[in-house]
């Protein structure tokens, strides 16, 4: 039965790369290595998507609103905003939570932010009050990262490859409906250089509508600040 749903092949690159000594134009080729040598990122999981599972972590977990057309228009009526899903923990200062969705189209960014919150919760064991979306507000000229998470498990620990890490983990999200851009990739890690704290891990997550087959693809980029 769930070859019936669409799959996701989820990769992992093999470098953890560390941010902390390199400039912009350095990020910048850094993400032109990662395009030209994807190929070498180790599958680490693959699971199918189940609908009515990923529309509760769209609505609980992603920062737009998007659902079907006619409850949209409903919605967009009456200007009914969904709650976000908000840890029991203070933020670094200067962060805030995101705690109410804004209307949107953004579709693309909106399945891989649920993606992402999908993988960590169903396939990682990470506990769902300990997942929360950052408000985007703008910091050193970025704009903050999407996620913040608090749990420290197993699962998480063999993503970075350690379990000797210390939270929060800050993470953020690239959806892509083509191929991959290497200055999105590169934006996404330079937003992850001005969030993340010193001597800490970080995540970007990177999913992409499979171009030959029914389904997505998803990268995961371990990043050392």
């Amino acid at each position: 039965m769930a070859s019936r749903f669409p799959q996701v092949d989820l990769y992992v690159y093999p470098t953890v790369i560390n941010l902390q000594l390199m400039n912009s134009n350095q990020i910048i080729r850094q993400a032109k290595i990662f395009l030209r040598n994807i190929h070498t990122s180790r599958l680490l999981s693959s699971f199918p998507i189940f609908p009515s599972l990923l529309e509760y972590y769209n609505i609980q977990y992603s920062e737009k609103q998007v659902k079907r057309i006619d409850e949209n228009f409903h919605d967009y009526s009456l200007g009914t905003k969904f709650n976000v899903n908000m840890p029991p923990h203070v933020l670094p200062k200067r962060l805030r939570y995101l705690i109410d969705k804004s209307f949107s189209g953004d579709v693309s960014g909106d399945i891989g932010e649920s993606l992402f919150a999908y993988y960590l919760i169903s396939q990682l064991n990470i506990r769902p009050r300990l997942l929360g979306h950052l408000r985007p507000t703008k910091r050193r000229g970025f704009l903050t990262v999407d996620f913040i998470i608090w749990d420290r498990n197993t699962g998480l620990g063999n993503l970075l490859g350690t379990h000797s890490y210390s939270i929060p983990i800050f993470s953020e999200v690239k959806g892509f409906t083509g191929k991959m851009d290497s200055n999105r990739i590169a934006h996404g890690l330079l937003q992850l250089k001005n969030v993340v704290p010193a001597s800490s891990f970080g995540l970007l997550f990177l999913a992409a509508r499979n171009q030959t087959r029914q389904g997505y693809d998803a990268y995961v980029i371990r990043v050392r600040v």
